[in-house]
């Protein structure tokens, strides 16, 4: 397990560094950003889900997407209730969903936990996107279907599943070449991750640990019940579980800016929740999965 910890906390830590000491323009996070996602993360999702799903065409973890999204759906309402402020509300919702789960996928689970990130990110992202500009009464009513048109990995994992599902066999050829770039994903991601909080680093203590927490109490109860109830099994259901304490998403800061919210505060939350979520809820629950089978 402390393996598999610092393979995550590393990268984080060294992003984090470089992003303090370095102080990246939002143009060259930009720029790293859009290199993580189409260059590593695309290839990784589309790998993994074609591996999967060519070998056992049933195991598609739709389970996960619906999840996911709901929690995005009640969490929602519950912050809106609970604070009011948009600010909250879009970090309490949103979950990073990808980077932190990705690298502990691939730590623990392989392409197979990798792949079923993926699905889990496929309804949280979906949702997120689409509730942040109707419901948060930004200036862009056009951000919800654009962002997620524009995701890649949507594309990668749909592409993945029809061909697995229609038995098109892909060359070792080309599969080879995809994977390799996928396999050093999780770490790079990791990397941007900390690069964007380190370069904004300014905690918001109180309202990081009110997003956090709000989205823990809707989060953890229903994903464990999901698991109780067999829609979840195996790796799917650790995946779940993992994804349950996840902090407020990186992309909640850029979306607060094209919203016009307070995008300072906002990364703030976003630093907070993500040291609590690394530090202490993260290694309790894979403390707690090593007991399970």
């Amino acid at each position: 397990m402390i393996k598999e910890l610092l393979d995550v906390y590393v990268p984080i830590a060294s992003g984090l560094a470089f992003g303090y000491l370095s102080r990246p323009g939002e143009g060259e996070l930009r720029l790293f950003a859009r290199t993580v996602l189409y260059v590593f993360l695309t290839p990784l999702l589309f790998t993994s889900t074609y591996q999967r799903l060519s070998s056992s065409p049933a195991s598609a973890p739709l389970a996960l997407t619906a999840l996911s999204a709901s929690l995005v759906v009640l969490t929602f309402a519950i912050a809106t209730k609970l604070h009011g402020d948009p600010e909250l509300v879009l970090a309490s919702m949103y979950a990073n969903a990808g980077y932190i789960p990705l690298g502990i996928a691939q730590s623990y689970w392989g392409s197979y936990g990798a792949s079923a990130v993926g699905f889990y990110i496929l309804g949280n992202n979906f949702a997120s996107n689409i509730l942040a500009p109707l419901a948060l009464g930004g200036e862009s009513g056009r951000l919800s279907p654009r962002k997620v048109l524009a995701f890649p990995p949507v594309y990668a994992i749909l592409a993945a599943s029809a061909l697995a599902l229609a038995g098109v066999k892909l060359p070792e050829l080309l599969l080879s070449p995809l994977a390799t770039l996928g396999g050093v994903a999780p770490t790079v991601a990791l990397v941007q991750l900390g690069m964007e909080v380190g370069a904004s680093v300014d905690a918001n203590i109180v309202d990081g640990l009110k997003a956090y927490f709000t989205r823990l109490s809707v989060s953890v109860p229903l994903t464990l019940l999901f698991v109780e109830a067999g829609l979840a099994t195996g790796i799917d259901a650790k995946i779940a579980i993992v994804e349950s304490v996840m902090p407020s998403a990186v992309s909640c800061v850029v979306i607060s800016r094209e919203l016009k919210l307070d995008s300072r505060r906002v990364a703030g939350v976003v630093f907070t929740s993500t040291l609590v979520s690394t530090l202490l809820a993260l290694p309790v629950t894979l403390w707690l999965l090593s007991f399970t089978r």
